[in-house]
């Protein structure tokens, strides 16, 4: 059978298993939230700030001349500081033509960012516009007509997200794809490769223009199943962020939550804790319980989480207080549920002891490079498969890397990360000397959001 049909057959194989699965999806946890505009109504995606008619109003034009996804809150970041370096480069050349830019994500905290973004990008650079919206559902025949109504000159998934339908569709209207900060494990490689096997070609027949990996193991990966002459490989643009991030004023509520005269030298912050390590957390948080009592800021990664931290800790007889529904000041040796999002910055500054989560299980690890750029040292797991490229040495000596440096201390279970954070609080580093340790590690590893923007604008012309 020739190619052509067997991509055929798969495009509408794909398609009618999205079709079959929407009754489900409205109802699932993370889609449910704009569900109509996943399925791209007419107007899809909507106005941007800055896009407006002459009287003010909306304008209906959809049109955008890049389009980015992200999956969720620590891509949209990402997408950020990708089009902050894209607005420096354009002004660098001149007075920049307006430009529109459509970001997308599948969640909440995705979007929410994507909104904070819009705003503060446009205000800085006036002929930058910048829309956010939900992503829609990956089945080709809605993934055309996105493009159809949004038009854009150049698609860009950051990091995993490969779809498909997208594809397909980018190939059909014959729109450049890029990959940005791409990352691929091996386990989404075997799946790739699989079919392959079952349509020979396929992968290369809707292959992306370029892929920007993050390292030279998925530089090769991607390579594996698009050809390595559209791979090479850049640094990470979470790097850059690192970099690039101011240390946020703690606001008044949060000073008043959590006065440092009141817990300083005692506070104990559990951060991006995820849903596999929680009993392992709660056994850290007896075991410091049990040799004094630190104030204990626990902050899932997902907000879904917080019920059930809830119950985990009334069940183990802790009595525990919501961020939400505190008003005054947050007792001294408290276990706080910090159920707000986009206050991890600042939970990281009045935080004496650190730990990261995804990493007591086999999820990957969350970004450890935040709480070191803010003067913290953290604490994980062994767990941190997804930050491989962080934790390698800048060259061939081993001592560049950040355990060598003293800048990332790991335990291989609950006892030993209990062990450390009690460590941390009774023997702090001074911050400042962590922050700029760190800045050292990392001015060799910078550059990867100027060249994934780069990319971006080279398609354009």
């Amino acid at each position: 059978m020739k190619r052509s049909v067997l991509r055929a057959l798969l495009s509408g194989a794909y398609g009618l298993a999205w079709l079959a699965a929407r009754p489900v999806l409205c109802r699932h946890k993370r889609l449910q939230e704009g569900f109509p505009q996943r399925l791209v109504p007419d107007g899809w995606p909507g106005s941007a700030l800055g896009m407006e008619t002459g009287d003010g109003s909306a304008s209906s034009h959809t049109r955008s001349d890049i389009w980015l996804q992200a999956a969720s809150g620590g891509e949209a970041y990402l997408v950020w500081e990708l089009l902050a370096h894209l607005a420096v480069l354009c002004e660098k050349q001149g007075t920049p033509e307006p430009l529109r830019v459509l970001a997308t994500t599948w969640t909440r905290q995705g979007l929410d960012i994507l909104q904070d973004m819009s705003g503060k990008l446009h205000e800085k650079h006036p002929w930058l516009s910048v829309r956010s919206a939900f992503f829609p559902l990956d089945a080709p025949k809605l993934m055309e007509k996105a493009l159809d109504q949004v038009r854009p000159r150049v698609v860009g998934l950051l990091e995993t997200e490969l779809w498909p339908g997208l594809m397909l569709a980018c190939e059909k209207r014959h729109v450049p794809m890029l990959i940005l900060n791409g990352r691929m494990t091996d386990k989404s490689l075997r799946g790739y490769l699989k079919l392959e096997v079952a349509i020979p070609g396929l992968w290369e027949s809707i292959a992306p223009k370029h892929v920007c990996a993050i390292s030279k193991a998925d530089a090769g990966r991607f390579a594996r199943i698009f050809g390595g002459d559209r791979v090479e490989a850049v640094p990470n643009i979470k790097f850059d962020r690192a970099t690039a991030t101011a240390i946020p004023a703690v606001s008044d509520p949060l000073l008043k939550l959590l006065p440092p005269e009141l817990h300083a030298r005692q506070t104990v912050l559990l951060a991006s804790v995820r849903e596999q390590e929680e009993p392992a957390l709660l056994s850290v948080i007896q075991t410091l319980r049990a040799h004094d009592a630190p104030t204990i800021v626990v902050a899932p990664r997902h907000m879904h989480r917080v019920k059930p931290w809830q119950a985990l800790l009334s069940g183990a007889k802790l009595p525990a207080v919501m961020r939400s529904k505190q008003e005054g000041t947050i007792p001294a040796g408290s276990i706080v549920i910090w159920d707000t999002f986009g206050e991890l910055g600042q939970l990281y500054q009045l935080a004496d002891a650190v730990f990261v989560g995804g990493s007591l299980a086999p999820l990957g690890g969350q970004n450890f490079l935040e709480p070191l750029a803010l003067g913290r040292i953290p604490c994980c797991g062994l767990h941190l498969d997804n930050f491989a490229w962080a934790l390698e040495p800048s060259g061939e000596a081993k001592q560049d890397s950040l355990e060598a440096l003293g800048l990332l201390q790991t335990g291989e279970n609950a006892k030993a990360v209990a062990a450390l954070l009690q460590q941390q609080l009774t023997l702090p580093t001074p911050h400042d000397a962590v922050r700029e340790r760190f800045q050292h590690w990392l001015a060799p590893r910078l550059g990867g959001s100027a060249r994934c923007a780069q990319r971006l604008l080279d398609e354009m012309r």
